[in-house]
């Protein structure tokens, strides 16, 4: 019995110390040239992660965890092989120079080889170590330090300085569980593309094209979407949606080799806007990657409200305003006739892009909110007959956002769908959840964004330019249902009433602008508008934070809009009414790494090491 029990504990001491050749299943090339290559598989069972970095070098090799993008807090990882030996050490930074040896060695090097070319390095790492200077591993956006050199460390001064082989890279690296992709039999596929567009000089441009689709003559399946990106442009291509059209006969059509317009404005042909009253069958953005619907679920084309037609809408990002780039990026849509249980449904989750949405200067931590009307929510599902099943969510904001978070509220009590307290815009992630979240009549679904304007000292308001913000979730969910979109903001009164504004002159049910929206009392205000007011407002730290807790006290107008196959009037559900409350759940369980006095910290796990040894010697003298 002793000598079982004695065999138990040396299996829990030495647990996770040795790794099987593992098989890696993600891929990412961290550097625009393609010489570093970042492979890796997370183990739920032993809570750890296995890297391989596969570099252009014979010389050393870095990768780095960072909090923000630079070297100052970050976690460092350096190796090399020499003479046919692999060498691995884990560093720490706390400033822009070599990274100092951790006294904590918790990076494990695998294996490591080298061939006239490359360097290849395999590690593996807990996603918890309880070393303060290690990063915590979760499924937050995290910003990936990458560098290397052409000679070896010397053996007195170290790895010498990387010079211009370095970057920064945002990924996340402990990816949700996705089923391993089951392929129909019958693949068809269609480009969705712009043709030759020229690229205006200016930083933000949404462009828009219309494109035919093919023929069907019964209804298929999209099971998947991939981005097609013309080479050189991918810096400059930000994210595309592809919107399915309703039929029209009488929609202005452009022939196939037109480069578009520009969306939103008046040369672009109004009946084209009719095609954001349809779903979103595509959706990319950077970092996101291929887009696979589970197996049970497909997004609809050729059926009953197919009209033939979908609009291609392109988001480009030129900030050093280049001119004459020529783009023809979009999506390969692979559908087949081979039909799933289910139709897909994408539902948009907004805050009104205008200037309700403000992000104060000087604000750390300020929360914005919008929310799903519960009572057009309802009608939906009504029509639906059923309840629907969300299983993926791309969260999107814009420069200052650095928290999103997407939850389901029933009975009072807030279920979280998706969530990233490291946001990044340059990666735009679409998240397939672990478990597919339902969502029932009387559920409501909001979005929280949290941003961080301590370095502005002026306002940012909401738009659909880089340099304004944004806070939306971008829903798949299955059954698909008629519903298009939920929007809510501020109403126009509650933002003025923070500046001493008793009375405004605004309908919610009246299409304004609200920038000119007039003020009506106090008397001493009534030449102003809108824009006035909220320009007039002083902001210093304090007033950021109170801003955001009296706009989360007050009333919101909320609204919703569906497709053309519904029969619900939305217009009745465009109302006023408060920031929905939830009770959050018990948090989780405290941090492994954590004391009883809350101290964190490397000496708890120590201490756990030490009492499982003693525990060995004294069932081994027995």
């Amino acid at each position: 019995m002793a000598v079982l029990l004695a065999a138990v504990v040396v299996a829990l001491l030495y647990s996770g110390t040795v790794s099987a050749a593992a098989y890696l299943n993600h891929h990412e090339v961290l550097d625009e040239n393609g010489d570093f290559l970042l492979s890796w598989t997370s183990d739920d069972a032993h809570a750890q992660i296995e890297l391989e970095a596969r570099v252009r070098t014979r010389g050393w090799v870095g990768l780095g965890l960072s909090p923000n993008g630079g070297m100052p807090g970050s976690d460092i990882v350096i190796g090399w092989v020499k003479d046919g030996q692999a060498y691995l050490t884990d560093r720490y930074a706390d400033e822009k120079a070599l990274p100092p040896e951790d006294e904590s060695q918790d990076w494990e090097l695998l294996s490591g080889y080298e061939n006239d070319t490359h360097t290849v390095l395999r590690f593996k790492r807990k996603l918890q170590t309880c070393d303060v200077r290690d990063r915590v591993i979760n499924k937050d956006t995290m910003r990936v330090l990458w560098a290397w050199h052409d000679q070896d460390p010397d053996d007195v001064t170290g790895p010498a300085y990387h010079r211009l082989n370095r970057g920064v890279r945002s990924t996340v690296l402990l990816k949700n569980n996705e089923e391993t992709e089951s392929l129909p039999n019958n693949i068809l596929s269609y480009d969705v593309l712009m043709t030759n567009a020229i690229i205006p000089s200016r930083r933000t441009t949404y462009w828009c094209k219309l494109v035919d689709m093919p023929r069907l003559q019964a209804k298929h399946h999209v099971f998947k979407v991939q981005p097609v990106i013309t080479p050189g442009n991918a810096g400059m291509v930000h994210h595309m949606l592809v919107y399915k059209c309703h039929a029209n006969p009488n929609r202005t059509v452009a022939p196939a080799d037109h480069p578009g317009h520009q969306c939103h404005y008046g040369n672009m042909p109004q009946d084209w806007s009719e095609c954001y009253r349809g779903s979103i069958i595509g959706a990319w953005a950077v970092g996101t990657g291929d887009l696979s619907f589970p197996s049970h679920v497909g997004y609809p084309i050729g059926d009953e409200d197919d009209g033939g037609q979908v609009l291609l809408e392109v988001h480009y990002d030129n900030p050093e305003q280049k001119e004459g780039v020529i783009d023809s990026s979009g999506l390969k849509l692979l559908y087949t006739p081979e039909l799933r249980q289910h139709d897909a449904g994408v539902l948009v989750v907004t805050q009104r892009i205008d200037a309700t949405h403000i992000v104060p200067p000087h604000a750390d931590g300020f929360k914005m909110d919008n929310f799903c009307n519960q009572e057009c929510l309802d009608a939906f599902l009504d029509e639906a007959g059923e309840p629907i099943h969300i299983f993926g969510d791309m969260l999107h904001a814009h420069l200052l956002a650095s928290q999103l978070k997407t939850t389901v509220i029933r009975d009072g009590v807030e279920t979280v769908v998706s969530r990233d307290d490291n946001y990044d815009f340059n990666l735009q992630h679409i998240r397939m959840l672990d478990e597919e979240v339902t969502v029932r009549k009387g559920d409501m679904i909001t979005t929280e964004c949290t941003y961080n304007s301590e370095d502005n000292n002026q306002a940012v308001y909401g738009g659909l330019g880089t340099n304004n913000e944004m806070c939306q979730s971008t829903l798949f969910y299955y059954p698909r249902m008629n519903i298009v979109f939920c929007d809510s903001h501020p109403h126009p009164l509650n933002v003025l009433s923070f500046a001493g504004v008793q009375e405004i002159n605004y309908n919610f049910n009246v299409p304004a602008w609200v920038n000119i929206i007039p003020v009506v009392e106090p008397a001493s205000m009534s030449n102003m508008t809108y824009m006035d007011v909220v320009r007039s407002i002083a902001w210093d730290k304090d007033k950021a934070r109170r801003f955001s807790d009296h706009l989360r006290e007050g009333s919101f107008v909320s609204m919703c809009g569906g497709n053309t196959q519904t029969s619900i009037d939305t217009s009745q559900y465009t109302k006023e009414s408060p920031l929905p409350k939830a009770t959050v759940p018990a948090p989780a369980p405290k941090d492994p790494c954590t004391t009883s006095t809350g101290t964190a910290g490397p000496e708890m796990c120590t201490l756990l090491h030490l009492l499982l040894l003693i525990m060995y010697l004294m069932l081994y003298t027995l």
